[in-house]
């Protein structure tokens, strides 16, 4: 094996300064605010965490002899509340995923990063595909989210 088949250190370093972002924009949100909503389809700040970390749980089980998966994360679960404690646990758990989650993508080869799986529809991609898509963009787009409504909460509109 050559250093090129198996350098896969930038993209951890891609998916791990995308959580930290992530973690950044979550330790933002006021204690009183973790169960806040846009309105009532919307996730909460504390239902988006478990989102992002269900999302990896997905990534880390597609790296065993499965080849199907099964989407079935989104607006359609029921809304959750937490406490302080629960979401606090919750951040942590997001940065012990972050380090498996790189470790992975350290590790993979590319045999392995181009596995084929197949989602519940029998759709077929990538786990690389399954990576960009949606684990890395997805939690950009969530990051993004959250960013949204903490200009929301406090407050700030746009300037003229």
């Amino acid at each position: 094996m050559t250093l090129h088949e198996n350098n896969y250190n930038g993209l951890a370093a891609l998916s791990s300064t995308i959580r930290q972002l992530t973690l950044k924009r979550l330790t933002e949100i006021p204690n009183e605010f973790i169960n806040w909503r846009l309105n009532t389809s919307a996730l909460s700040f504390g239902h988006l965490v478990q989102h992002i970390l269900d999302v990896d749980e997905l990534f880390f089980s597609l790296n065993t002899s499965e080849n199907k998966y099964k989407w079935i994360l989104g607006t359609n679960e029921p809304h959750i509340n937490l406490d302080q404690v629960t979401y606090q646990a919750m951040l942590e758990k997001l940065k012990i995923y972050d380090a498996k989650r790189s470790e992975i993508i350290k590790s993979f080869t590319q045999q392995s990063i181009n596995k084929v799986i197949k989602n519940e529809n029998n759709e077929a991609m990538t786990i690389w595909w399954f990576l960009m898509h949606n684990v890395l963009e997805h939690e950009t787009y969530h990051r993004g989210q959250i960013a949204a409504y903490l200009k929301i909460l406090k407050g700030e509109s746009t300037r003229v």
